[in-house]
């Protein structure tokens, strides 16, 4: 007769493999040793093609059924690579609606046909359901994407884990987000184990919320008001895009002028604007729900934004780490129609997003942001861990601070039942960040526990213990033969990590059959089956880095006056 017992398993993200803590494997152990289980998110890392002759690497997928927290490419983007692996393998994926809108938009721009699609079931705050024998609660929290999901998972057994995903702790603007009263209550129902996104618990205070970028966005109208404007942004961070298009209504309302018109350029921002639409959460209907005032959102290729005056012009525009074929850098080399510097008025461009570092990425903004110049735009950019400035910020992150934990901390604590205290455990962040996270909830009193990837939480008879050995961690390398994510041919390649050489080995190639179909034959047959592999991952890989020599810059610049 076996033990009971509920397992919790990072299978991707603490500190082996950096994906992020983007696959988590729960799983229940009966009395007669059969075992049940579900899993949380599988995401991808990217990676330097030059250094490893990788593209990116995707964690497991070892359930049929997944839990989905957001729509962000470290959460998602191995699902679609699963599914060529697999292509007959049943599939049930549980996300908030819009994040199935953004899976479903992206699968199919990528050639998956209509059979192979996962089954999606939408979920609801307040609305619990059954998974293979797990009892599962959704609790709406706030992150950059919209429809960011926290979830409590009951076993069989009663244990009650929650995976709080990516969060911050102040209030969305699209959607429900987080509320310190819903929070209140899953700790007072007991919850044994909380799973803590660990991403900026290095910083102090809490996370600013969106109102804060609208303060910020706001005055740099005021200190704009002719100018036209091109504002990067990450397509998935629409909370952020929500609080620039309350900014330019209450501007607008303020100064008693015409508000301004958004001009979406770049495929994604205009598939998330759809996918917006149709789960709800339309930002000029829930902008003058808020202020009574109508901003319009076109695309940038509608008839509609050639008539609008190069003042009351925002682009909204992709690209703001530099990708080579992304809006802003396709600006940057005169090589986007769609978007020009006026010479009837003042230029800004307005890069909302700080450079993340990895690689060379800060040298390839820079020559961008330079490019950008020669042709006379003023630019701006944020600066990554610069101080928080009262009506200044119009940049802020969607992962919680140390004060943000802080809270949560103090939340539990107020609410928890004495007899069944919580303990927390750090993820998706570095050995740094894991355990600043795990400081913070001891120094609140709470209990933490530490683990690695691969490494098992094991809940027996309400004791929580952390395995003492690290299991087998695995990964999958993604490799474009083609080394053209628009028409690629992968290779799948199963990776184990060597615990005693500390290094990924290759484990075997892995045979998939080619269920996607190429560029040109989806334009023929609108998604029909055959050809070769579609687009890889959810956002694909950084393009190759398109050299702009100061000769070039120098001809851009002149070729725009």
């Amino acid at each position: 007769m076996a033990e009971k017992r509920t397992e919790f398993e990072s299978l991707g993200g603490n500190n082996l493999d950096g994906i992020g803590g983007n696959a988590k494997k729960i799983t229940y152990t009966a009395e007669d040793g059969s075992k049940k289980s579900i899993q949380i998110d599988c995401g991808m890392k990217f990676s330097d093609k030059a250094l490893t002759g990788v593209d990116n690497y995707i964690a497991p997928l070892e359930c049929d059924d997944l839990l989905v927290t957001h729509a962000h490419a470290d959460h998602i983007a191995g699902i679609i690579h699963h599914i060529q692996m697999n292509p007959e393998k049943p599939l049930n994926i549980y996300a908030d609606k819009f994040t199935h809108q953004f899976m479903f938009a992206e699968m199919a721009k990528q050639g998956l046909p209509l059979d192979k699609m996962p089954k999606f079931h939408d979920v609801k705050d307040g609305e619990k359901f059954t998974v293979n024998g797990f009892e599962v609660e959704p609790v709406p929290v706030t992150h950059s994407a919209p429809g960011a999901i926290a979830f409590v998972v009951e076993s069989p057994d009663g244990t009650r884990l929650m995976d709080m995903g990516d969060f911050k702790t102040t209030p969305a603007e699209l959607g429900k987000g987080w509320e310190d009263k819903r929070i209140a209550e899953v700790f007072a129902k007991g919850v044994d184990v909380c799973f803590c996104d660990s991403t900026s618990t290095t910083s102090k205070e809490v996370t600013p919320s969106y109102d804060a970028v609208t303060k910020g966005f706001k005055k740099i109208l005021y200190d704009n008001p002719n100018a036209q404007m091109m504002v990067g942004t990450i397509a998935r961070s629409a909370q952020q895009m929500m609080a620039d298009v309350i900014a330019v209504a209450e501007y607008a309302k303020e100064t008693g002028t015409k508000p301004r018109t958004f001009i979406l350029d770049g495929a994604s921002l205009v598939q998330v604007n759809n996918c917006l639409n149709k789960s709800g959460m339309n930002m000029s209907k829930v902008c003058y729900e808020r202020t009574g005032v109508r901003v319009n959102i076109i695309d940038a290729k509608s008839p509609e934004a050639r008539s609008v005056p190069p003042q009351e012009r925002i682009y909204m525009v992709t690209g703001t780490q530099g990708e080579e074929m992304a809006s802003m850098a396709r600006v940057a080399r005169g090589e986007n129609r769609n978007i020009r510097p006026s010479k009837s008025c003042p230029n800004l461009c307005v890069n909302q997003q700080a450079v993340i570092p990895s690689g060379n990425n800060q040298a390839i903004v820079d020559e961008m942001m330079g490019a950008l110049r020669a042709q006379g735009w003023k630019t701006m950019i944020p600066e990554r861990g610069a101080p928080f400035v009262e009506g200044e910020t119009y940049y802020v992150s969607g992962h919680g601070r140390a004060g943000d934990m802080e809270k949560v901390a103090d939340l539990a604590a107020a609410n928890q039942p004495k007899d069944r205290p919580c303990t927390f455990i750090g993820i998706h962040g570095d050995e740094a960040q894991t355990k600043a996270t795990e400081e913070i909830f001891k120094g609140k009193g709470q209990k933490v526990e530490h683990i690695t990837n691969a490494q098992k939480v094991v809940v027996s008879k309400g004791e929580v213990q952390v395995s003492p050995t690290i299991g087998k961690a695995s990964r999958i390398a993604v490799i474009d033969d083609n080394d053209n994510f628009m028409d690629p041919d992968f290779r799948y390649i199963k990776q184990a990590f060597n615990p005693v050489a500390k290094k990924w080995e290759d484990v075997k190639e892995i045979e998939y059959e080619k269920i996607l179909v190429s560029k040109n034959d989806r334009k023929n047959s609108k998604g029909g089956k055959g050809g070769r592999g579609g687009r890889g991952g959810h956002g694909g890989r950084k393009g190759h880095r398109r050299e702009m020599s100061p000769q070039v810059m120098q001809k851009v610049a002149q070729k725009s006056r």
